[in-house]
């Protein structure tokens, strides 16, 4: 199943994107494309910036699986409650579409994601 995936950090940013991408790469292998990572700021408008990224992949997971092996991976990146309730996002991973069905609609609005979707679209020719 195909799968595109959004990819975002605003906490040590070089090196949590480059982690969530090296464990996205043993995982998928070269089931995995990625856009380049954008800096951007925060859609709340708050202080600092985010790193954010698209991949596409291809999986035999369920939706299900998929989401809580992201889920899993965030946490082993550092991601908890307490710290994402305050702001602190060391990995975000969202499963913006699944075969055919997309999620998170607000997301596909946002430029930056635009932007990536468009280059990720040309990698894929």
């Amino acid at each position: 199943m195909k799968a595109i995936i959004a990819i975002g950090t605003n906490l040590n940013q070089r090196d949590n994107a480059l982690s969530v991408r090296e464990y996205l790469g043993g995982m998928f292998g070269s089931d995995i494309v990625f856009t380049q990572f954008m800096k951007t700021k925060p859609v709340d408008g708050g202080d600092g910036y985010y790193i954010n990224a698209l991949a596409e992949i291809h999986t035999n997971m369920s939706y299900k699986d998929l989401k809580q092996w992201f889920k899993d991976l965030e946490q082993n990146c550092g991601r908890n409650q307490e710290d994402s309730g305050d702001g602190y996002i060391p990995v975000d991973i969202d499963i913006l579409q699944y075969g055919d069905k997309r999620f998170k609609e607000e997301d596909w609005s946002r430029d930056y994601v635009k932007a990536l979707w468009k280059e990720l679209r040309q990698k894929r020719k």
